[in-house]
């Protein structure tokens, strides 16, 4: 017990010195007991005998019970001189640390590097499927009208079986486009008339272009330039049934950044008459009234 403990205890009254002396024989017994793992029950009653004890110290004194304080670990390492061991270990620990630290910098540097490349590879296939550098299809320039080109656009309506063999440009809206193994096959509009343009792999046209032909948005507005060709079954989704479009080069001039309440391939459907049904008629779409009415400035 220290001198400062001492004088502290010649200050309490007899009562509370008897208290602790009491509470700290409990205390061994208690301790006693738990050291032969004795049941609760056992000690049990003595451990209630100390708690009331520290009550009756505590109105006794006006303080709570404290028992008497172990000396720090930190004291008793600065008192047995160990200074010297503790700064080796200080000094083991902080290399260490700072290997982990270099080896978590380098997994961390080692992700970045990994996720800038996968970025890189994503924005070039991106790009690739976009067109960009190719000049053969791929998104147009911005018309700006401030020269003039001599390209001829020959209308939709015009193309017939007089066309068969010659190259033409067309200008109109995508209403349907699909992929069908290395093809594909897009519809495209002008005004009331449409023509199917077909788009295959060959050494003019790469795998690229065809996924770009088939991916664009339903209303995008093309620019599609093809040799004109007589097909041996009529086309009956096209209006100009009778050819169709081989095409070389493939343009979007517009693209639809939006999907539209209703497709125009639906809203040409005719409606079907009462009691009647075409096979696998209840699967198609059609377009009511209601919606046509609410949006007059697509059915215009």
């Amino acid at each position: 017990m220290s001198e400062a403990a001492a004088a502290e205890e010649l200050k309490l009254p007899p009562e509370a010195l008897e208290i602790k002396t009491k509470v700290a024989s409990i205390a061994d017994q208690i301790k006693t007991a738990k050291s032969e793992k004795k049941p609760k029950e056992e000690w049990d009653p003595l451990l209630k005998e100390m708690l009331a004890l520290k009550a009756q110290y505590k109105e006794i004194t006006g303080v709570d019970f404290d028992p008497p304080k172990k000396a720090s670990s930190k004291k008793k390492a600065e008192s047995g001189g160990g200074g010297e061991a503790q700064q080796e270990a200080s000094d083991k620990n902080k290399e260490k640390n700072a290997k982990k630290a270099a080896v978590k910098a380098a997994k961390e540097a080692k992700k970045l590097a990994n996720r800038l490349e996968r970025e890189r590879r994503e924005k070039e296939k991106a790009e690739k499927l976009a067109g960009k550098g190719a000049d053969n299809f791929g998104d147009a320039p911005l018309i700006k009208s401030h020269e003039h080109t001599d390209k001829v656009w020959t209308h939709i309506s015009a193309l017939d079986q007089s066309w068969d063999g010659k190259e033409v440009l067309i200008r109109g809206h995508v209403q349907t486009s699909r992929l069908v193994g290395k093809g594909a096959f897009s519809l495209v509009r002008s005004s009331l008339y449409s023509v199917q343009c077909v788009c295959f792999e060959s050494k003019e046209v790469s795998h690229a272009m065809v996924q770009y032909a088939a991916g664009l948005p339903p209303e995008s507005v093309v620019d599609v330039k093809g040799m004109v060709t007589v097909p041996d079954t009529p086309i009956k989704s096209a209006t100009q049934c009778h050819v169709e479009v081989h095409v070389t080069s493939f343009h979007c001039v517009s693209k639809a950044s939006a999907a539209l309440p209703f497709q125009m391939e639906d809203a040409c459907r005719p409606d079907a008459k009462d009691g009647e049904s075409e096979e696998g008629d209840e699967a198609l779409v059609r377009v009511g009234q209601d919606i046509r009415l609410d949006n007059r400035w697509i059915d215009l």
